[in-house]
């Protein structure tokens, strides 16, 4: 993945991420107003997790527009090899995103001497967002929440036994995977109808629901169509 690219290859790496950008230009739709925000993904420039350097030039949105298109939970990543070096794996036949580096050529003595200019070479490699490895949590923003952690809840939810993840933008139940995925709860903002504590509770026990859907009535869930087993998306 990350040998030297020829000049042909070069205009493929230029032309896959122009394809990319031109198609979510096209395919941009409006957006639907959640109870939470997501501080990474919509705002802060997509970010090394193994180096926590941002991303620049055309990768940051490169990365932007795959974060959006594949609903990560975060602007961090990292190579392979550098999810590795954090003890983390990427989960078996996740897809990586291009990015494109230039790395410099080193120039001769009768170069230098010559005033010949450096030259460089575009070369590809592919990251992995953290949604895409094990056993990685993000850090969390730096903004004060305004959610107020009921006990009470928190200790029926820790009772139901349910996985749950925080910090992705969808709040939803991931039957392929039998668990839960959550905004964080920093994330949640109040509206006209609902504190942030409000949405945040009312969205985190509506998951709850389908996650116990697949243990309380099993038969049901096993014979439902596909679209109703692994429900998506689901807000409060």
């Amino acid at each position: 993945m990350d040998s030297t690219v020829s000049s042909e290859s070069k205009l493929n790496v230029y032309g896959a991420l122009t394809a990319k950008i031109m198609h979510a230009m096209k395919d941009a739709k409006g957006t639907y107003k959640m109870p939470w925000h997501s501080p990474v993904v919509a705002n802060d420039l997509p970010t090394n997790a193994a180096t926590k350097h941002v991303y620049r030039g055309v990768n940051v949105l490169s990365l932007w527009i795959d974060a959006m298109a594949r609903r990560f939970p975060t602007g961090y990543w990292a190579t392979y090899k550098q999810w590795q070096s954090l003890g983390v794996q990427v989960r078996y036949k996740e897809r990586g995103s291009i990015i494109v580096f230039y790395r410099q050529f080193e120039l001769s003595e009768e170069e230098k001497e010559a005033g010949t200019r450096p030259r460089s070479m575009a070369r590809p490699s592919w990251v992995f967002n953290a949604a895409q490895v094990e056993n990685w949590t993000p850090p969390e923003p730096a903004h004060r929440s305004a959610v107020e952690i009921d006990k009470s809840v928190e200790a029926f939810v820790q009772a139901t036994g349910a996985h749950i993840d925080y910090a992705y933008p969808m709040a939803q139940y991931r039957g392929d995977l039998d668990r839960i995925e959550m905004p964080s709860p920093s994330w949640f903002v109040g509206t006209e109808t609902q504190s942030a504590s409000e949405a945040y509770h009312a969205t985190l026990l509506h998951e709850l629901t389908h996650n116990a859907d697949t243990r309380i009535m099993p038969r049901r869930a096993l014979s439902a169509p596909e679209s109703q087993t692994f429900r998506r998306g689901r807000s409060a």
